[in-house]
């Protein structure tokens, strides 16, 4: 009772001091404005609604025409992204997919949106085994998935929140640079085939000479991040936590390392995606599930597996060791078209907007690979 008096006075006497601006107060508040037509900026990235994950991975599934999905095995994209054009937005697996574009529009003089199918097959989704298919689109206006934008504010459904305070440019000299001899940087993924000069594969090599528990190529529809590194700290048997690292690759768009801001956009989206694996203890301990489930798969396909250090035991472990276990997340871009030292103006504006939504939201550390 006397903690509760004395947090009331203390409180009390904030609220009656006048020499308290509110307006200072509230000055980072963020806030949503009803959108009649698109904002004209750079779209980089999009994910599922938050109802998705409010639950585990396992309780969902997409239905593309008479095929049914693991949400596992499904992305949501951005489908060709410009400044100005039509907002649309891919779901898909590896052979299948469906297009929608977000309409903005006024109805009975009151701002509406909706999510248009613009492919063939119908599309809908599935919660929990026995759950009824309902379209998609229909499911995205009551949960509309969230579209993020290269200077940090983002639009759900027609709501629209804008960042009020702007971070100064990343830290080029935070920026790592690899040698990237031998590697055609403009191939990203080492595929089924392991291609040697791969950037991805390039990161795995040099990962392989760290000191991890477990390597996975978790590339493919439905990733976590192109290549997933995992750590356990302290004895496996009295594990202190665990150290989990996304590796995000991107191909450049030159046989040489310039100063294309478009080298960045798509993979700055896939690093803020990934906070959504560090929403909830449930969460954390569902990446392990995650990665179990897409090498079952992979294994039934007749695949290489995607264990490149490790295996399905010590996954499972490491799984267990996650509902008691701290597990601390760090996530890497990877773009060898970046150049460290002729880095732009742009291109350090948008890594610091990246860097900022990935420490706000759930402080996870951020770091950015490139070449010299």
């Amino acid at each position: 009772m006397d903690q509760l008096a004395a947090w009331c006075k203390d409180i009390g006497t904030k609220l009656l001091d006048e020499t308290i601006d509110p307006d200072q107060v509230l000055a980072g508040t963020l806030e949503s404005q009803t959108l009649l037509v698109r904002p004209e900026k750079m779209p980089i990235g999009v994910d599922w609604p938050e109802e998705i994950y409010t639950t585990l991975e396992g309780l969902w599934s997409i239905v593309i025409g008479d095929e049914e999905f693991p949400l596992s095995e499904m992305s949501i994209d951005l489908l060709s992204p410009s400044r100005d054009g039509a907002l649309r937005l891919v779901v898909s697996s590896e052979h299948k997919r469906g297009v929608f574009e977000l309409l903005l529009y006024e109805e009975d003089e009151a701002p509406n949106y909706r999510f248009q199918l613009q492919s063939d097959e119908l599309v809908q989704i599935k919660r929990g085994g026995r759950g009824q298919p309902e379209d998609i689109g229909d499911f995205f206006y009551d949960n509309p998935p969230l579209i993020w934008f290269a200077d940090g504010s983002a639009l759900e459904g027609n709501q629209y929140v804008e960042l009020k305070n702007v971070k100064p440019p990343y830290n080029a000299a935070k920026i790592q640079s690899w040698d990237w001899t031998g590697i055609d940087i403009q191939k990203e993924s080492q595929g089924t085939a392991k291609r040697a000069d791969s950037v991805q594969a390039r990161v795995i090599r040099e990962l392989q000479t760290r000191d991890y528990n477990m390597i996975i190529d978790d590339d493919a529809k439905g990733e976590a991040a192109d290549v997933v590194a995992i750590r356990i700290q302290g004895e496996i048997t009295a594990p202190s936590g665990i150290e989990v690292e996304f590796y995000h690759c991107k191909y450049s768009g030159g046989p040489e390392p310039g100063q294309r801001i478009d080298d960045l956009y798509e993979v700055c989206g896939q690093a803020q995606k990934s906070i959504r694996w560090m929403c909830s203890s449930d969460k954390r301990s569902d990446l392990f599930t995650h990665l179990l489930r897409r090498e079952a798969d992979r294994e039934e396909a007749g695949l290489a597996s995607r264990y490149e250090l490790g295996d399905t035991e010590m996954l499972q472990t490491i799984r267990e060791m996650s509902h008691l276990c701290l597990v601390k997340l760090t996530i890497h871009i990877v773009q060898p078209g970046l150049s460290k030292a002729r880095a732009t103006l742009d291109q350090l504006e948008l890594l610091s907007v990246t860097e900022n939504h990935l420490m706000e939201i759930y402080d996870i550390p951020f770091v950015v690979i490139a070449s010299q």
